[in-house]
């Protein structure tokens, strides 16, 4: 029987692990992780579809794979119960010269550049001043309610959780195990070891706003509004830091800023604030490395876009994984029909 194992339970470790557990059923197919849901960095994801801190991946991979993800979200959406909502969002620059229409914007709904009159009604509705944006339909995930419809769905397809925290490649524990699925995320810097791997440290605050029903991103100003189907969040900082602290004067950078954008805010209720450390790269590494006749395969440094990126990232994932077992077999049976024809001339 193969066995994989699949490293980190977040958005990605859980997508590849269910990908591959549900396409095959018959290999033993181990998520090991030291943190579960709701308990992982990606349980206080903003969960956005936004491409955001991708580095210099390329444009096709990020149309691609933000693609595949935007159509599975959409599914979810039409299906119900699992966390997602669609949602206008509105991208603002106070400065017209920093604004370029991005490469992934005919894959999105109602993509529209917005023009000097619906300009001047933005900076009516979020009283501030902006001379460029886009908007767009896109869809907002509950991360708790994802990555828990993720998990369950993986442990309904007999797939196991292990916890324990991996601190090598070469772990004992990972030795019985044919492919290894790193989805790590920050923890690949020290696994892999990787030091293109850094912090992005994302501290927002949760509060109760019901009337908000879409998201609004100020792209210079650094704040941003995300309502999703449980509360609205607010953010946030993009520091090179390893701090998950909660401090001060980021929570009042945060409110002031969301509540200049949409004074409405200053009567929602706090639920509560939450930091955590995106895991930024150079660009996104998916790729195989075989080692040691064992197969890695590399599935980390997604930045802001775990939740943008993910479904499609785990296809290339699986693609990745039938190729090797492909050839494996293909190995096997040359083998063995070598093996039948040499027996024929033994004495």
């Amino acid at each position: 029987m193969v066995k994989i194992a699949v490293l980190g339970a977040g958005i990605n470790g859980l997508t590849c692990a269910v990908k591959i557990k549900e396409k095959y059923k018959d290999y033993d197919v181990v998520l090991i992780s030291s943190e579960f849901t709701p308990n992982t960095t990606g349980d206080g994801s903003g969960g956005l579809w936004y491409p955001f801190i991708c580095g210099a991946t390329p444009a096709d991979l990020i149309r691609k794979w933000g693609s595949e993800t935007y159509k599975y979200l959409h599914e979810l959406y039409r299906t119900g119960g699992h966390g997602v909502s669609l949602l206008p969002v509105y991208s603002l620059y106070r400065t017209k010269e920093k604004f370029n229409k991005p490469s992934w914007w005919d894959i999105v709904y109602g993509y529209h550049v917005l023009d000097e009159q619906q300009l001047k009604d933005c900076n009516e509705l979020f009283s501030d001043k902006y001379e460029a944006g886009h908007t767009f339909l896109t869809f907002a995930s509950s991360a708790q309610k994802l990555l828990a419809y993720l998990q369950e769905r993986f442990e309904r397809a007999n797939g196991r959780l292990l916890r324990a925290k991996i601190t090598s490649l070469q772990d004992p524990l990972l030795e019985a195990y044919d492919v290894v699925v790193n989805c790590t995320g920050l923890g690949a810097r020290w696994l892999v070891p990787d030091d293109a791997v850094v912090p992005v440290r994302g501290q927002i605050t949760k509060v109760k706003a019901p009337w908000m029903n879409l998201s609004i991103i100020d792209e210079e100003g650094g704040n941003y509004i995300i309502p999703n189907s449980e509360t609205c969040v607010l953010g946030g900082t993009h520091q090179t830091d390893y701090s998950t602290e909660v401090d001060a004067a980021d929570t009042e950078f945060i409110m002031n800023g969301c509540k200049k954008m949409m004074p409405g805010l200053r009567n929602a209720e706090v639920v509560s604030h939450w930091v955590g450390l995106r895991p930024a790269r150079n660009s996104i590494r998916l790729e195989p490395e075989e080692k040691n006749g064992k197969l890695y395969i590399h599935n980390y440094g997604h930045g802001g876009s775990g939740f943008t990126l993910f479904w499609g990232c785990g296809d290339e994932v699986l693609q990745i994984l039938q190729r090797h077992l492909d050839r494996n077999q293909q190995k096997n049976q040359i083998l063995s029909k070598l093996k039948k024809h040499l027996s024929n001339y033994e004495i």
